[in-house]
């Protein structure tokens, strides 16, 4: 009888005050479920957190194979959450609330935070860094855990290791002949650099689809000029540390048996110097470095044995060019 009226009370709580009362069983279940999605999306290694870990706020240590440093790892530092109290859905993807950002920031390490949908039982990751506010923040739909995660966890967690950053002590020339004299000189340049490995997001490649798309008929003549003259140095800045990056768009969607996830990122490199024919340098300028990363995965990736082998990610040049800072 008890029983019975402890169901009925529960059933009549609002929602916020049911997920704190099945709180330990509903907990324990989302963490698993966590856990069982991270390690097949990313072919990776998990475990429980130990009983310091644990009074830290940890969770699960989830590890994986890095996608584009071979013999090296990623070791994620965990955090589950589930219920309307530390997320929800929305129309472009889900917000993360301040009660989940504020327990997972910290002072010296980032944080990922994976929120289980139990409605849907779908689960969503937010990487949270030491320097990011606790408000609520939304997050795209390409946060939602997958085989393309892996790619994502890289990017968010890359380190900076030495050497430079932006594109200072760079020089680029700018020149005064005309497009036509220049593009087949620049072209064997660019079709000279295939690929170069860029630390947060891994191999580059520059194909026509860049080349194309930074000379089209309807560009403007100052800003084709300013892509060719940029173009040579492409393979000094790629390799460096970019001063701030972001994901400027992003789809996600479905065709013959696979998900498709489309991704537009911008780096930018500060302190870049150019000179002239009529002064030594025209001041500081911004490159900007645009990417599109593509990843394709099975649509039915968590029923699929060999889905490792159907997983495929190209990252292309989209555009390169300068201005002023």
């Amino acid at each position: 009888m008890n029983m019975i009226r402890s169901l009925l009370v529960s059933a009549s709580l609002p929602r916020p005050l049911q997920d704190r009362a099945h709180n330990p069983i509903n907990g324990g279940d989302a963490e698993s479920f966590a856990m069982a999605k991270l390690v097949l999306a990313c072919r990776g290694e998990g475990q429980w957190s130990s009983r310091e870990e644990d009074s830290s706020k940890i969770d699960l240590i989830f590890s994986c194979e890095h996608p584009w440093y071979p013999g090296e790892r990623l070791f994620v530092l965990t955090q589950v959450k589930s219920g309307s109290t530390y997320g929800e859905v929305t129309e472009k993807g889900f917000r993360l609330k301040e009660n989940a950002k504020k327990a997972a920031r910290r002072t010296s390490h980032g944080i990922c935070v994976v929120w289980v949908d139990r409605d849907a039982n779908r689960t969503w990751w937010a990487y949270v860094h030491p320097d990011v506010s606790s408000g609520p923040q939304e997050y795209g739909l390409y946060h939602e855990v997958s085989p393309a995660t892996v790619y994502d966890l890289a990017r968010c967690m890359s380190v900076r290791r030495q050497g430079a950053t932006g594109a200072k002590g760079i020089i680029v020339r700018r020149r005064t002949s005309s497009l036509t004299a220049r593009r087949k000189r620049v072209r064997d340049i660019y079709r000279g650099f295939k690929r170069v490995k860029s630390p947060i997001l891994g191999e580059v490649e520059l194909t026509r689809t860049g080349w194309r798309h930074m000379l089209r008929g309807g560009r403007l003549k100052e800003n084709k000029a300013a892509s060719l003259d940029l173009i040579p140095h492409l393979g000094r800045l790629l390799l460096r540390w970019p001063s701030s990056q972001a994901i400027t768009a992003s789809q996600h969607f479905q065709r013959n048996g696979y998900w498709y996830r489309r991704c537009e990122h911008l780096l930018k490199y500060n302190n870049l110097t150019v000179s002239d024919a009529s002064t030594e340098t025209s001041g500081n300028q911004v490159a900007y470095i645009r990417l599109i990363e593509e990843v394709r995965y099975p649509d039915d990736w968590e029923s699929k044995v060999m889905r490792s082998q159907l997983v495929e990610r190209r990252v292309v040049l989209k555009s390169a060019y300068f201005k002023p800072e």
